[in-house]
């Protein structure tokens, strides 16, 4: 993935999550993203930012995210899916949701 790829999908996660992402565990802190540039945002490297992404796709917007060996999906409808393929079970994951967001930005 080129830097420009990156930004582009991290800015519409950035668009979903709001100001900060919350993290329901104890230990961990919450991320706020208010304060980051986009460079610095981790969606697509670290399971703690990109994993309250899927929370919220699922339980806030009431999507499924699928997610098998290095293979996403993320299911809107029968007829509506965003899939992806990729080395790494993350960069799959980030890939389905960061199309996912394109499409669910016009709706």
């Amino acid at each position: 993935m080129t830097q420009e790829e990156i930004n582009k999908g991290n800015r519409l996660i950035e668009d979903l999550m709001g100001s900060t992402i919350t993290i329901d565990q104890d230990d961990v802190k919450d991320i706020p993203l208010a304060f980051l540039q986009l460079e610095d945002m981790k969606f697509h490297q670290a399971w703690k930012w990109l994993m309250p992404v899927v929370i919220k796709i699922e339980d806030d917007l009431g999507y499924s995210v699928l997610i098998k060996d290095k293979a996403c999906m993320v299911v809107v409808d029968d007829d509506t899916t965003f899939e992806s393929e990729a080395e790494t079970k993350m960069e799959s994951v980030w890939k389905a949701i960061v199309t996912f967001l394109d499409w669910h930005k016009d709706q």
